[in-house]
């Protein structure tokens, strides 16, 4: 019985190695993150969070990257 017990023991602490990571990527591609990244992309890192210039940000900055951000821009198609 104390050999079933040893055995037992040996076999339930095998370990096997960590599984690899799966590569994530930093950089949405659709919907409101893409709209973000782009967003950040031309200067603007602070969230819109209303109608508006987003606070600390120049108007003419939130104006270019409105404009070259506006294929990921969230909402229906224009």
């Amino acid at each position: 019985m104390l050999t079933a017990i040893v055995l037992t023991a040996s076999c339930g602490s095998s370990t096997s190695p960590p599984p690899e990571p799966v590569p994530t990527s930093t950089q949405p591609t659709t919907g409101h993150g893409a709209y973000a990244s782009c967003l950040a992309e031309n200067g603007v890192s602070t969230p819109p969070v209303g109608p508006g210039t987003p606070p600390g940000v120049d108007e003419q900055v939130w104006a270019k990257a409105q404009q070259a951000c506006a294929d990921e821009a969230p909402g229906p198609p224009a």
